[in-house]
């Protein structure tokens, strides 16, 4: 499922315009001025003029050097990449996070020395957390084939990568030590933020900032088991299918999705595992990987660093359990069936299945050394591989989902594709399934429409002919118009 490129580049022109001034206060001093206040001796700072800005997909982050020696790294959520609504408590959570494993583990995750959300950042630059700068290099950077995908070289020596499956082995350890009673939201004794009840989930956020559509629903119910939450995402993947208003390309692809995730609600109950339905629930990290990672150098690959908690939750132990991340990149970017992508992506499918077997032979090793009473991470792993959950695990964790994805097309080869087939073909009728395409079809060709009106405005903006503030209204004002569409029910 794409993205609404509508909102997209309403997003563009937000972060444009954030950016010039972060730009500004960078070059002015006000920046340094005001990360020097958080200092306890109010000793001055200045930029890393070896540095540049650090973008991320959802902050931005500048080193800054103090006149003690000190070195400290602020992380400014980034202006149209976070919902705005939702960036205090993507703050909150994140500072929760960090302060629960540093008070309780010995995982290397940097001390917190300021936070603060969007009301009280005196620069208008959004909620913001200033942490330790550790010193070291991003292991994604080591590891990726290119600088623009995430997806770990092919050539990196197995030992390498045992290695550091060993290191990460370890640090998933500790996490899973965490046990909550309920599914949702971290408590918040640090930021005493008044936190809902339903979790600020990265596939809800991203439907809503890139998609246009609100999935959460009343944050204010919980869930009383692993089903109940279960039946809650899947939820969001149809909401978005039917609101989002190009989430279909064709007739075709519309009728595939809407038989594909129904089907897929009615099969939620075949991959619970009945030990964990009902707790305990474990801290969840959605977006918690190999990138995460902060290591010594290119030769030498020991962990000195955990960062970017963000998106952490209390949650099922499955979804603590199902390493989606073992090539860095989600295999849920990759086609089995365009037929030029699918030789790539079965290539890319025996990777992980190797890397796999590396990390629960590892895992096994780790757990040796801890006593009966913490219990054990490798079992559920394994019960994810066979039971076949793993593949609907890492379709939960996601939004813009599409049947050809890698993970779709094994979990439909692992139901049996003659039991799938019958099942997507009962599961609605025709003249509904009918009716719900042709709504959807109406909508594709009006969100089309107006994106080349927006693509309009946006080029008049990029060659200097309209501000920042005039470009914003004209393309809220044709977003709205695609909104006016009347909303499917799902």
């Amino acid at each position: 499922m794409e993205y609404n490129e509508c909102l997209d580049l309403v997003h563009q022109v937000q972060r444009h315009v954030w950016f010039q001034n972060l730009s500004t206060l960078c070059e002015n001093g006000k920046l340094s001025d005001w990360v020097s206040k958080f200092h306890p001796d109010q000793v001055r700072c200045q930029i890393d003029a070896t540095t540049t800005l650090i973008n991320g997909g959802y902050n931005t982050g500048q080193k800054f050097i103090f006149e003690d020696g000190s070195i400290w790294f602020l992380r400014l959520v980034q202006k149209g990449s976070v919902c705005d609504e939702l960036a205090d408590e993507k703050v909150a959570m994140e500072v929760e996070a960090l302060t629960l494993i540093k008070e309780n583990t010995d995982i290397p995750v940097p001390t917190i020395r300021g936070w603060g959300f969007a009301a009280d950042n005196p620069l208008t630059l959004g909620p913001f957390i200033i942490l330790d700068f550790i010193a070291g290099v991003s292991l994604e950077s080591v590891l990726k084939e290119r600088p623009d995908k995430r997806l770990m070289r092919d050539d990196i020596d197995d030992r390498d990568v045992e290695f550091i499956f060993k290191q990460f082995a370890r640090i998933l350890l500790q996490l899973f030590q965490f046990n909550f009673h309920h599914i949702g939201s971290l408590p918040t004794p640090v930021t005493g933020y008044q936190v809902p009840i339903r979790p600020l989930s990265w596939k809800a956020h991203d439907i809503l900032q890139m998609g246009g559509v609100d999935t959460f629903g009343d944050r204010t119910q919980g869930f009383v088991s692993t089903t109940d939450f279960f039946g809650y995402i899947v939820s969001q993947d149809w909401e978005q299918l039917l609101k989002q208003p190009n989430s279909v390309g064709g007739e075709f692809d519309g009728k595939d999705k809407m038989q594909a995730f129904s089907a897929l609600r009615t099969l939620l109950p075949e991959f619970i595992h009945k030990d964990y339905d009902k707790g305990p629930f474990k801290l969840v990290c959605e977006d918690f990987g190999l990138a995460n990672l902060i290591v010594r150098n290119h030769h030498d690959l020991t962990i000195v660093g955990v960062v970017d908690l963000e998106w952490s939750y209390a949650g099922p132990a499955q979804l603590a359990a199902s390493p989606w991340w073992l090539l860095q990149s989600r295999l849920t970017l990759y086609d089995l069936e365009i037929s030029e992508e699918a030789k790539k992506s079965a290539t890319i499918l025996d990777r992980y299945l190797k890397n796999l077997d590396i990390f629960i032979r590892v895992l096994k090793q780790e757990e040796r050394g801890l006593i009966a009473s913490q219990g054990t991470l490798s079992p559920l792993v394994e019960w994810s591989r066979e039971s076949g959950a793993m593949w609907l695990h890492m379709l939960l964790h996601t939004g813009f989902n599409y049947v050809g994805s890698i993970p779709f097309v094994k979990l439909r080869e692992h139901i049996g594709l003659k039991k799938w087939r019958r099942i997507k073909d009962e599961v609605m009728d025709h003249e509904t399934l009918g009716s719900l395409v042709r709504t959807k079809i109406i909508h594709l060709e009006r969100y089309d429409e107006i994106l080349e009106e927006i693509k309009v405005v946006h080029d008049k903006f990029s060659r200097g002919e309209m501000d920042a503030q005039g470009t914003l209204e004209a393309l809220n004002s044709l977003c709205e118009e695609i909104e006016k569409n009347e909303n499917l029910d799902p």
